[in-house]
């Protein structure tokens, strides 16, 4: 499959369980795009350094993207990209607020939530300027490319106003039926296995499988 277009006014679902890939395939998207902030719940950052990997595949920290662990630095970083990894204090909800305030407030800014249950714990507790992301933020190409590995408990905003679903495995099948109810494609209650995904956009007569390749 070629790799489809996104428009950077169109919000993007990604998920799947740990491993299958769902953050590469945000990390190999995003790379290419201008004025992305990747909030980093999972301190990603800190476990690639103990490794000795890079912090985005092909890109340059201090040319092409910044880390930053408190809230009040993201706003003064020049680099194109911004990888915001709290320290443990700013893990909460009003951070998170705070930034989405931000991103929607500075508009063409792509915000790459790499967890979407850190940020929206269930349903009904989350954010309210999430909300304001996914209802109004596409004019102002203000929008929200979501991970998360559970979408069972995340709220119904985040796949009700995505244009792009990126499904990889899931073993839980309400999960998998919760991605189908939001869709109404039924094939997302297959499993794609490996690192394979199946691909859908709105208007599609159904999902594609596919993987990506670095």
């Amino acid at each position: 499959m070629q790799r489809p277009t996104i428009d950077d006014d169109e919000h993007v679902f990604i998920c799947g369980q740990t491993g299958t890939g769902k953050s590469v395939a945000a990390e190999v998207y995003l790379a290419g795009k201008d004025h992305v902030v990747k909030l980093d719940t999972k301190g990603e950052v800190y476990e690639r350094r103990k490794k000795g990997l890079n912090l985005w595949h092909g890109l340059t920290e201090g040319k092409d993207f910044t880390v930053v662990h408190h809230l009040e630095d993201v706003m003064e970083v020049e680099t194109p990209k911004i990888i915001y990894c709290p320290v443990a204090e700013e893990l909460e909800p009003e951070y998170y607020e705070a930034l989405m305030e931000w991103v929607y407030k500075r508009e063409n800014t792509i915000l790459w939530i790499d967890e979407l249950m850190e940020v929206a714990p269930s349903a009904q507790n989350y954010p309210k300027q999430l909300k304001a992301l996914y209802t109004r933020g596409r004019s102002k190409q203000s929008v929200v490319w979501a991970c998360t590995q559970r979408p069972t408990d995340i709220p119904v905003i985040a796949m009700a106003n995505s244009t792009h679903y990126f499904i990889f495995t899931m073993q839980n099948p309400d999960d998998r039926k919760k991605i189908v109810k939001a869709t109404g494609m039924p094939q997302f209650m297959e499993q794609p296995g490996g690192h394979n995904f199946l691909y859908w956009r709105i208007g599609m007569d159904a999902p594609i499988k596919a993987r990506f390749k670095l």
